[in-house]
């Protein structure tokens, strides 16, 4: 179970080897009125994280020890750190590091070539503001259209007969996503076959 946050200002923890990067935006968020601690590498991330409990972290992708990507799946595999935002803020632009963030459960992803300390402070704003706010159980209908379309080959992989009409009314049938979004650790759906005019 997570421990609530303390009253007082909004603890952030920066995470960067870089001493001028990390002064720059730390002074930066310190003067909107967080509290903000630093770290160096990722090891040290991972004891001020567990020490200080942030509200926010900033992980920077490459660090002299651990990744970037090595803490946030540490981050993630512990309880108390499962619905805090943790944005990778890194030099490294290419799509299959922004995937691995993604899939490792990063809040967000952060170009430093791309954003500017005003941006950050803005996304910081947002991000904060939002924590803490349960997204909604949401279900997800596609039509099956055999002819056309991701559904049918998502339809087609998981096993479903390629005939996607219903045997009773010849009904379209509509392939149905169901998955709780309010636990952000979770990456799977339920899936099923449903004729909306039989409701069966």
């Amino acid at each position: 179970m997570a421990t609530p946050p303390l009253p007082g200002p909004l603890r952030i923890l920066i995470v960067e080897d870089e001493d001028l990067i990390r002064d720059t935006y730390s002074r930066r968020l310190v003067h909107e009125g967080y509290q903000v601690d630093e770290a160096r590498n990722g090891r040290e991330a991972l004891a001020q994280a567990r020490k200080g409990l942030p509200r926010l972290i900033l992980l920077d992708a490459m660090l002299p020890d651990l990744s970037g990507f090595e803490v946030l799946k540490a981050l993630r595999a512990d309880p108390r750190f499962l619905t805090t935002p943790v944005v990778l803020f890194t030099n490294l632009s290419q799509h299959i590091d922004k995937h691995q963030a993604a899939r490792l459960g990063a809040t967000d992803y952060w170009v430093k070539s791309e954003i500017s300390p005003a941006d950050v402070v803005v996304k910081v704003q947002r991000l904060m503001a939002d924590a803490g706010s349960p997204r909604p159980i949401a279900n997800f209908s596609l039509v099956v259209d055999s002819q056309q379309g991701d559904a049918a080959a998502l339809a087609a992989m998981l096993g479903y007969p390629r005939d996607y009409r219903c045997p009773k009314c010849q009904g379209a049938l509509q392939l149905q996503l169901y998955g709780d979004f309010s636990d952000p650790w979770s990456r799977s759906f339920r899936v099923r076959l449903r004729c909306p005019q039989c409701r069966q």
